[in-house]
């Protein structure tokens, strides 16, 4: 039981984990493959400036972390250490 446990949030961490990497990889390169069409934005100025609004970006809160998390780990402790098991069972078998 413990070991399942420490496998399910190994296993969560290492998604969460996964994530920000893939998130912050995919951030570099289009950082690195962006480039500004000065013509463009100089001739629709006005139509910029008129649209700007006030106010809050909506950011996902730490719950939705934490049951992400808690979420992964049951994936593993419920779905898929059963499907190694007897994955692991059946390469047993002559």
């Amino acid at each position: 039981m413990v070991k399942t446990i420490r496998n399910a949030l190994l296993f969560a961490a290492a998604v969460h984990v996964l994530y920000v990497i893939v998130q912050m990889v995919a951030g570099i390169i289009l950082t690195m493959r962006y480039t500004p069409k000065i013509v463009e934005a100089y001739s629709s100025k006005q139509v910029l400036e008129s649209q700007v609004s006030f106010g809050l970006t909506a950011s996902p809160s730490g719950w939705l972390y934490a049951l992400t998390f808690a979420g992964s780990a049951a994936l593993y402790a419920f779905a898929l250490q059963p499907l190694l098991r007897r994955w692991a069972n059946r390469r047993k078998r002559p």
